[in-house]
């Protein structure tokens, strides 16, 4: 079901609108014309509830840059 791939997703550590962007992105691109929009969205949520996140995560923290004085 559905919402099972869904909770598999956000177990692993993806808030729910993380989810639905990561779905809506890769609904995108792997989209074959011609077939189920439905099958496309629950093979993105399964790949997202397989896969581990990357490992400094969705977000890495930036490098703040050194900053100069302007005069």
């Amino acid at each position: 079901m559905r919402s099972d791939n869904i909770h598999r997703a956000l177990a692993q550590g993806m808030n729910r609108f993380e989810v639905c962007r990561l779905v809506s992105k890769g609904v995108r691109v792997t989209h074959k014309t011609g077939s189920r929009f439905e099958d496309s969205i629950n093979n993105i949520l399964v790949y997202l509830g397989t896969h581990d996140l990357p490992k400094g995560g969705l977000h890495p923290a930036a490098t703040p840059k050194s900053l100069e004085p302007a005069a």
